[in-house]
């Protein structure tokens, strides 16, 4: 064999072993089952709806439709969608689905299609005279059916927003759990995002409660200000949670005097960001605007124990004449 030609053959032998080439642009491939859990819960994961078909070895249209599914490559994107499981209709769990779900006919096949959550959005005897059209029409009313690269980013999303929810870090939670909780897409990953999001809100609920509280108590107002304020940065992208907030800040806001409460509360907030940021110096000017503009309160009363502690750090390791301590305490050259 001529050595060009040789090589050729090796390389077209490796394509085929490694898949590259054609291969790469394939459709998902088609899940077609026969065991009802393995079934129902592939489609809950995933969210793909689920296209029971019960049928018999000897029925030629059952038998028919079933190759189509699996081996039409014009059907393959779509039936790729959809979780395929064939019952015999002799079976007992073939009647158990006659119980349970609305079939027009008693002929064979008999097609029902569940949505990933349960739902039935069909139910009828025979096989679809266009199986590629038939197919796709029901993927519109089964919601939106993630690709497995998709179902992966949600749920390592969902980890993500896990791990901050654990943190008490509500903000990026929230921010997260909405990217992962696509809307009218029913696979569990896409579920458990809005359960999350469920929780935020109820803690958001709780936060507000306490922050209403202390705003009502006497030696607490500036507390449940800066708690209101806190929700806010927390949940205020949160759907539901924002506009409850917003209400709250806008209702104990109201008044001369609760207004410059509030006001008292932002500068607090943002003296302590930049102590976080360990932006001493910036903090340390932000304090002393507040005890300037806001004497005798609540704030004005924090901004001196933050202020004493703050220039205890800034002057540490000084010495009197100003000079880092450590190089002071080496003493005159020469000793």
């Amino acid at each position: 064999m001529p050595r060009a030609l040789c090589l050729f053959v090796c390389l077209l032998t490796l394509w085929t072993t490694i898949g590259i080439g054609p291969r790469l642009a394939a459709a998902e491939r088609v899940h077609v089952l026969i065991d009802q859990e393995q079934a129902v819960a592939l489609t809950r994961r995933t969210g793909r709806p689920l296209l029971a078909i019960g049928g018999t070895v000897n029925c030629v249209y059952c038998v028919r439709m079933a190759k189509q599914l699996e081996t039409d490559e014009s059907v393959a994107p779509a039936a790729a969608k959809f979780v395929i499981l064939k019952i015999d209709t002799g079976s007992r769990l073939w009647r158990e689905w006659r119980d349970k779900y609305d079939m027009d006919g008693d002929g064979v096949p008999q097609v029902v299609i569940l949505r990933a959550d349960g739902k039935q959005i069909y139910g009828k005897t025979g096989a679809p005279a266009d199986l590629k059209a038939f197919l796709e029409q029901s993927l519109a009313d089964a919601g939106v059916v993630l690709s497995s690269a998709e179902l992966a980013d949600r749920e390592k999303l969902l980890r993500e927003a896990q791990k901050h929810l654990k943190k008490k870090d509500y903000a990026k939670a929230t921010e997260l759990g909405l990217e992962c909780a696509q809307d009218d897409c029913h696979a569990a990953v896409v579920l458990e995002a809005r359960k999350l999001l469920d929780n935020l809100d109820d803690r958001a609920v709780v936060g507000l409660k306490e922050a209403e509280r202390k705003l009502a108590s006497r030696d607490k107002t500036l507390d449940g200000a800066l708690a209101l304020l806190d929700l806010e940065a927390a949940f205020g992208e949160h759907p539901s949670a924002k506009g409850r907030i917003q209400d709250a800040l806008a209702r104990q806001s109201e008044g001369e005097e609760k207004s410059n409460l509030f006001t008292q509360a932002r500068q607090v907030r943002e003296a302590q960001r930049l102590e976080t940021a360990k932006q001493r110096p910036e903090a340390i000017s932000v304090w002393k605007q507040i005890l300037e503009n806001f004497p005798d309160t609540p704030a004005a009363a924090l901004a001196t124990r933050r202020l004493t502690d703050l220039e205890k750090r800034e002057g540490k390791g000084k010495s009197p004449a100003g000079k880092p301590a450590a190089e002071a305490a080496k003493g005159p050259p020469g000793n």
